[in-house]
């Protein structure tokens, strides 16, 4: 459940089209997706084994292997993918993955006030994109 009017809103650029709801997983950094990411559970084994299966991915971008679109897909055929993923930066590796295991992606108009307004809640929030538009609620 989550309160009825935003406490942040932004624009997003959507990269693979989709729908985008859910509660947020905040990885304010960059990830590699060979050897950070367990494709059998959805978790981050670097840290403390935070899990995104169906939930919003919220990271920087991503960095390293040319294997991350297999480890993305993989997610996919292991029904541990996120259901989506916002980013402040969208690569090549990154976007062939999403659009291989169709997980929604979006550019953050506005990454750094987007973390702010998550961590500000203590990440208790849940955040939907309607067309070009971001929207965070606090969860009740």
């Amino acid at each position: 459940m989550s309160s009825n009017s935003p406490v942040y809103r932004s624009e997003v650029k959507q990269i693979v089209p989709g729908p985008c709801s859910g509660e947020v997983v905040l990885v304010d950094s960059y990830i590699s997706f060979f050897g950070e990411v367990n494709p059998e559970q959805g978790c981050l084994s670097t840290l403390e084994n935070r899990c995104f299966r169906g939930k919003v991915l919220v990271f920087r971008g991503t960095r390293g292997s040319t294997v991350a679109p297999y480890i993305i897909y993989a997610l996919r055929k292991s029904n541990a993918a996120p259901a989506c993923i916002i980013v402040a930066e969208a690569e090549p590796m990154l976007i062939a993955g999403c659009v291989i295991a169709e997980i929604p992606l979006f550019v953050a108009g506005n990454y750094s006030e987007l973390v702010k307004s998550i961590q500000a809640y203590s990440n208790s929030v849940y955040l939907v994109v309607k067309g070009a538009e971001l929207l965070l609620y606090k969860r009740v």
